[in-house]
């Protein structure tokens, strides 16, 4: 959804300057221009060598996976299980995280010659997480070791139940743990209590520290496990973790693998999505990728995508991909309807002027969207979100939140009136019986009021760094890419510029999107606002001055590249008054 669209104005907030003779010493050190040296400084970045190695990650740069609690007995235990030929079964996660996990070690243990399957629940018939249904499946098939993959840290009945099975299980997950842990042969978490590996990794980037270690332990030559970066790119942008650290690194070189790619799956992926041959971004992971590998988990069987991305049969990957595609046309439509019905029961149950929380409730909303719509929903209110789809007599909720407002501690509050919950800070599922559900509501309002100030609610805009348009050129352009890939904790640099001038004639293209130009001095760009199309007519009076926000990037239109503005925030010009901005 565009800025343009949000129902409260923003905010703009201006990093301040960071100190002169800082900039000037760091920057003579490094050959930076000093704009970006002060981007860095203020995002912590501060140092020459801290620089050259943000700049120029390597792979030599990752930790050692052993320093990760539970590594070394999750590790013995699976290299047993190899070594004495046991059936063995990767359980993962029906959403591009999970996926990615469960295809990289399923594809990791079988070249190393495991007896290896994998299982992924029906997100509409058994819900998240490792279950009794899934556990059953493994015992009828003489599996003896379960290794999760991007669950499993919440699991407590389910891995009691397992050992009663005669099943050893192998936890490795990147969420929040409860205040119970499972009984588990091992648990490699790095969120786990006593673990000090640090870092928020995704659940796939925690499954590639598990098959480094486990190539490590067997003398295996690791570089075979690049191949699988573009996995863990995929899986680790689509998860919106920070990227920075060991994330920024797999990211980083994992981007490179996508665009390169050897794996027919994601080759058609690349095609039917319109991006084959081209060098993909992480916002194109998110927006155009991730969708599609999540839009079977979200109807219904996901099993499919783990097939796209492991197998060597190109024939098969081109019908997997247009399946998706198909079926990611089919998950917009239902998102749409069920956006609009949320909207409409807004109106029944939600105080804007005084709530500061969601929630929401319907019975028949598809499961498999209501994260989705929670997700739209929090872009264009700003408050914490809950999404819950009734079906035969539960209720399975999705939760987004915004900054400063930790789900899991909030549903923590509320754990009395749920059967269960789990997930991290800004992402979080539920199940809740119906008869709950006002009263949760209730409950879940007044823990966001007591959490939450007013501020905090107030949508905000961050600018790196207020510049002229003449300081934009192809060496400023080299020097912002390089700070690629952008995600969280790492966006691309915001931009203020104050006083431009509207030249010419602005329009709307394709869905209510902003075409302009502005100059400054002899500086001149094309401009793009997704979603401001509704701002054509505010700024159509010849010479109209604006304050702009935005980014700048490359375009490439009919062979020609050219640098262009994508603008994130407009406002008239009111002399020095500066309105909106503080």
């Amino acid at each position: 959804m565009s800025w343009a669209h949000r129902s409260k104005p923003l905010k703009w907030v201006l990093a301040q300057e960071p100190d002169h003779d800082r900039v000037a010493r760091i920057s003579e050190a490094t050959d930076l221009p000093a704009n970006i040296v002060k981007i860095l400084i203020n995002r912590q970045i501060d140092t020459p060598e801290a620089i050259q190695q943000f700049l120029n990650p390597e792979l030599d740069d990752l930790k050692d996976p052993f320093e990760m609690e539970g590594m070394q007995a999750g590790i013995e235990r699976v290299t047993r299980a190899l070594m004495e030929n046991e059936r063995i079964m990767i359980y993962g996660d029906y959403d591009v995280d999970g996926i990615t996990a469960t295809a990289l070690l399923y594809m990791v243990l079988n070249k190393l010659g495991a007896q290896v399957d994998f299982y992924l629940p029906n997100r509409l018939t058994e819900g998240y997480g490792l279950s009794t249904d899934g556990i059953d499946e493994a015992k009828a098939k003489g599996v003896t070791l379960i290794v999760t993959v991007d669950t499993g840290i919440t699991a407590v009945e389910e891995v009691k139940y397992a050992n009663s099975q005669g099943l050893d299980i192998v936890i490795t997950d990147h969420h929040e743990p409860g205040e119970k842990i499972p009984e588990a042969y091992a648990i490699i978490d790095p969120k786990q209590n006593g673990c000090e590996y640090g870092g928020e990794l995704s659940g796939v980037g925690v499954a590639f520290k598990f098959a480094q270690a486990l190539y490590r332990r067997l003398n295996q030559d690791e570089r075979e496990l690049q191949d699988h970066l573009d996995l863990v790119a995929l899986g680790t942008s689509a998860d919106i973790v920070p990227l920075v650290g060991e994330n920024r690194i797999v990211t980083k070189f994992g981007m490179r693998q996508i665009s390169r790619t050897n794996k027919p799956g994601l080759k058609s992926l690349a095609f039917v999505s319109g991006l084959m041959g081209k060098d993909i971004s992480t916002g194109q992971v998110v927006f155009i990728l991730a969708p599609r590998i999540n839009a079977l988990g979200r109807l219904g069987d996901a099993k499919q995508a783990i097939r796209l991305l492991s197998t060597r049969d190109e024939r098969m990957a081109a019908e997997i991909a247009r399946t998706l595609d198909s079926e990611n046309k089919r998950r917009k439509e239902i998102d749409e309807h069920t956006l609009q019905e949320a909207l409409d029961q807004m109106h029944e149950v939600c105080d804007l002027e005084n709530d500061q929380a969601i929630v929401l409730a319907e019975e028949g909303w598809h499961q498999g969207v209501i994260g989705i719509v929670a997700s739209r929903l929090v872009e264009r209110y700003h408050l914490p979100t809950v999404m819950i789809a009734i079906s035969d007599g539960e209720g399975k909720g999705s939760a987004r939140s915004i900054p400063g407002f930790h789900l899991c501690e909030a549903l923590r509050e509320c754990e009395d009136l749920l059967i269960k919950y789990g997930g991290h800070k800004y992402a979080a599922g539920l199940s809740i019986k119906p008869e709950n559900i006002a009263a949760f509501r209730d409950r879940f309002k007044r823990v966001s009021i007591d959490h939450l100030t007013k501020e905090d609610i107030v949508p905000k805009l961050h600018i790196d760094l207020e510049i002229e348009l003449s300081e934009i050129d192809d060496s400023f352009m080299h020097a912002i890419e390089a700070f690629a890939p952008f995600g969280p904790q790492n966006l691309r640099p915001v931009f203020l510029t104050r006083n431009c001038e509207v030249v010419g004639q602005p329009y709307v293209v394709g869905n209510n999107h902003l075409k302009m130009r502005v100059r400054k001095g002899n500086a001149m760009f094309d401009v793009i606002g997704f979603g401001f199309g509704d701002k054509a007519q505010v700024i159509s009076d010849k010479g109209c001055l604006v304050d702009i926000v935005y980014a700048v990037e490359y375009n490439t239109y009919n062979g020609r590249t050219h640098i262009q503005i994508r603008l994130r925030d407009i406002k008239l010009t009111a002399g020095d008054m500066s309105p909106g901005y503080r």
